[in-house]
């Protein structure tokens, strides 16, 4: 018992007793998707930042919060903003 009073409670998964393989592995994976999202504690998914991307992306946990599907459309990114900067001095 919590010092409340109330019984702690977890999440968990039964399948039927007739259920197949397939039900079991759904099951069994959307509760490890509920207690991975459940820990983080915030939105662990996103749409990527580049300009023209529309792809999604989940973040893995870095000290930074990501931004971008993969590391290329990232140094897309920065490389524009780069010569960007470049053009502006010239």
């Amino acid at each position: 018992m919590w010092p409340s009073g109330r019984t702690r409670t977890a999440p968990h998964t039964r399948a039927p007793a007739d259920a197949g393989l397939t039900h079991w592995l759904l099951s069994t994976a959307a509760l490890a998707l509920g207690l991975w999202l459940g820990e983080r504690g915030g939105c662990a998914w996103g749409r990527c930042a580049a300009p023209g991307c529309e792809r999604f992306f989940i973040d893995t946990g870095r000290r930074t919060p990501q931004c971008y599907c993969t590391p290329r459309c990232a140094t897309r990114v920065r490389v524009a903003a780069h010569r960007a900067q470049r053009e502006d001095r010239a």
